[in-house]
């Protein structure tokens, strides 16, 4: 029971801060968010991989009993090394927190539908806590989502039993318990992940609304900042266009116009227009974790292009700023 009540303590403490709403808050939020998550996914892990070292070592006793002519134990070893998980494996599987959403998934421990929202929420996990970078404008959306998501991890959480051990359980678990004694029903993590889970909420419709207007947002950053390099960029001759193609060029090389335009880039036009596509049709998409999924490919496939606007639109204000300070004499 101590075990259960160190998640619902996290999800409790998360719940609260989610309540309080300011950024602050809801940095903690995610991070105790996410923390818990990988707790529960950690245990659900080490729960599937119970058998491993057992078959390691029926393993190495069968390939010695091969070796010295044993036909049956020979036989087995096919079928042994095929559930056996290289070390290599497990050793991602237990540092790598995609590694253990994969892994679940695989073995159906874990809703597929929810690894890569899981592997998203993660990722903005670490630009917070590594980066110092909030995103500010999804950054309650996000951990609505989150709180939501380890509940399902919660959902598929099967301890083996739960007995009290003799310490009082803190008011967080007592309320889902009723104050009983003894070993307590096997389906308790799921009844506290579908009550937190509805003492929350989630608005999907708002969600979503707001996670595409933060993509389309930065969409329009985009195209401004590739208009601010072809209207300041002091090269004569420019035209719409020229700015996508100039961003990925390698201009180390000193190309000519022409030579920059006569090249094929990663990023085009017909990407700007794809990806705006793609936004628009996240309204009509009524799964949460499809939502997530989608949302995450449309920034995944525009985010290097995105950064490499924001260099070049930083380079040129650098070079304009410069230039306004010799003009005034500074």
């Amino acid at each position: 029971m101590e075990r259960l009540e160190l998640i619902v303590v996290q999800l409790e403490e998360a719940k609260g801060l989610i309540e309080r709403g300011r950024v602050p808050h809801l940095r903690l939020a995610y991070i105790l968010l996410d923390s818990v998550t990988e707790l529960i996914l950690h245990r659900t892990v080490q729960s599937a991989l119970w058998d491993q070292e057992l078959l390691t070592g029926l393993l190495a006793k069968c390939k010695d009993l091969a070796a010295n002519g044993h036909e049956e134990a020979a036989a087995e070893i096919p079928s042994i090394e095929a559930r056996v998980i290289s070390k290599s494996k497990l050793r991602d599987i237990d540092r790598n927190f995609d590694a253990k959403v994969a892994f679940l998934a695989d073995r159906e421990m874990l809703d597929p539908a929810l690894g890569p929202v899981l592997e998203k929420l993660h990722k903005y996990r670490n630009e917070m806590y590594h980066r110092d970078k909030l995103r500010r404008e999804v950054l309650k959306p996000a951990t609505l989502i989150y709180f939501d998501s380890a509940c399902s991890a919660l959902e598929a959480y099967k301890p083996h039993m739960m007995a009290f051990t003799g310490n009082p359980l803190g008011p967080e678990l007592s309320r889902f318990t009723g104050g009983g004694s003894g070993f307590l029903e096997m389906d308790l993590p799921q009844r506290i992940a579908a009550q937190l889970r509805c003492e929350v909420g989630l608005d999907l419709p708002h969600i979503r609304s707001v996670l595409a207007q933060y993509l389309t947002a930065r969409l329009d950053e985009m195209a401004d900042g590739l208009s601010f390099i072809e209207d300041n960029l002091g090269v004569p001759h420019l035209v719409r266009g020229d700015a996508m193609r100039l961003v990925q060029a390698n201009l180390a090389t000193n190309p000519t116009l022409e030579q920059v335009r006569g090249k094929k880039y990663q990023y085009s036009k017909a990407d700007m227009e794809q990806w705006r596509s793609h936004i628009s049709a996240l309204e009509s998409i009524a799964g949460k974790h499809e939502l997530v999924r989608e949302y995450a490919a449309i920034e995944d496939a525009f985010e290097p292009f995105e950064e490499l606007v924001e260099q070049a639109v930083m380079a040129v204000d650098r070079e304009v700023q410069f230039q306004i300070d010799i003009a005034r004499g500074k």
